[in-house]
């Protein structure tokens, strides 16, 4: 799913998603379930996509604009479907810190560590403030 000589995310052999593409064009690309942007008034958008799936595993994006460029990805992967999470009751830092570790080894398959690379850096995070896990990814900016 990820090149792991540009960093490009690879949905299919027709979709793909490229570091400074705008905002416009990943939309476009219709991927996922309900996708929603959100604008946070600090010239980022985030563009939120669950349950895309790529082969046997679904996956949840937010997808980071700075002043239109991607710049910045965050997902979650999973065997099955992502349910919509209501409440930060239904939440536990334990099933997070399990997914924690299941991101971990997916980067390890995905892109060989965890660290940086030619296009970006990667790592897999548990924020003890949002109990969640997730992958980021963020993209070294296009040279000029």
């Amino acid at each position: 799913m990820i090149d792991r000589q540009t960093g490009n995310l690879l949905f299919s052999p027709s979709v793909c998603v490229r570091r400074g593409d705008s905002l416009e064009t990943v939309v476009a690309l219709g991927v996922g379930e309900s996708p929603k942007v959100r604008d946070v008034q600090t010239g980022w958008k985030w563009l939120f996509a669950r349950n895309v799936q790529v082969g046997t595993e679904y996956y949840a994006f937010a997808f980071g604009f700075s002043d239109n460029p991607l710049l910045q990805v965050s997902l979650a992967v999973s065997s099955e479907p992502f349910e919509p999470v209501d409440t930060w009751e239904a939440l536990s830092e334990g099933d997070e810190r399990q997914r924690l570790e299941a991101l971990r080894q997916w980067i390890r398959r995905e892109v060989g560590r965890d660290g940086a690379f030619s296009c970006g850096s990667v790592t897999a995070e548990y924020d003890f403030k949002m109990p969640a896990a997730a992958f980021s990814s963020t993209i070294n900016p296009i040279p000029i």
